[in-house]
């Protein structure tokens, strides 16, 4: 199954916008930012998660940044890592691992075998993120080609999130209607009602902190689904900024760890506000 010649993956379009908000920082920040990410890189080639630990979920992260900072030896380094992985249990590693390997070899199963992997769920995971995952793969393996494109159509027309669904999972449906050419302007004002002015965007309505995922996701969703963003644009280039630190950012809600996923999810959000 070829991809439209145009289509654009949109693990790709991810790595885009990191590079636009990677722009807007300032050349001393920049090459903070490539130290940290280099620095996460452990000897065997994986990004490491918190722990100090090489991971594919992190790696998923890392491979991102390194490719908006066009890091070619910790790339291929990072390749073979993932050329020695074999399949794994953890839904989230599982997906992770497939689209790493989609983007290193353009590994492809099966359309039978694709959708086995997705119903293998062996651990409980947060539903959110295995549908952003699932969503990047099925996109980057088959663009928008053929019956399981309408297919997820057909389901994301009649499919409606739970009541007190994560920010992440409204972000990640907004870009799933867009992609399948279903109109999005509901789900955005949806999206919308989890910003609130002088805090950002929240993981939940209820909460009084935003963060740095769900300012992320959402305004990359927003962005790409055509939504103007300057009336919130001061609220969100001011909580991206006060969560910068040596390089790297913040989650935002109080945690001072640095790491990979919060990094990109800061530079997915300031590289949304940048003029194309």
């Amino acid at each position: 199954m070829r991809l439209e010649k145009n289509h654009i993956p949109l693990y790709q379009q991810f790595i885009h916008r990191v590079h636009a908000g990677l722009q807007l920082l300032d050349e001393e920040s920049r090459q903070e930012v490539v130290r940290f990410v280099v620095d996460r890189q452990h000897r065997s080639g994986g990004f490491m998660d918190r722990g100090e630990q090489p991971d594919l979920y992190y790696s998923l992260f890392g491979f991102w940044l390194a490719s908006a900072l066009e890091l070619r030896p910790e790339l291929e380094h990072l390749k073979e890592f993932v050329r020695e992985r074999k399949e794994e249990t953890n839904p989230v590693d599982r997906f992770a691992l497939m689209l790493l390997q989609q983007a290193f070899f353009e590994k492809k199963e099966g359309r039978l075998q694709f959708f086995r992997e997705l119903l293998k769920n062996v651990h409980p995971v947060n539903f959110s993120y295995q549908l952003f995952l699932f969503l990047l793969v099925f996109d980057a393996r088959y663009g928008k080609k053929g019956w399981l494109y309408f297919f997820v159509r057909l389901l994301l027309r009649w499919y409606q999130p739970p009541v007190g669904a994560p920010c992440s999972l409204l972000a990640a449906l907004t870009v799933a209607r867009g992609e399948v050419g279903l109109p999005s302007q509901k789900m955005q004002q949806q999206l919308l009602a989890y910003f609130k002015e002088d805090i950002g965007f929240r993981a939940f309505e209820q909460v009084e902190t935003g963060d740095m995922l769900s300012m992320g996701v959402s305004l990359f969703a927003l962005q790409k689904t055509g939504f103007d963003l300057r009336l919130i644009a001061p609220t969100c280039f001011d909580f991206i900024q006060q969560n910068f630190d040596r390089g790297a950012f913040l989650s935002g809600d109080g945690d001072l760890t640095r790491d990979l996923e919060y990094t990109f999810y800061g530079l997915l959000a300031l590289g949304s506000l940048a003029d194309d």
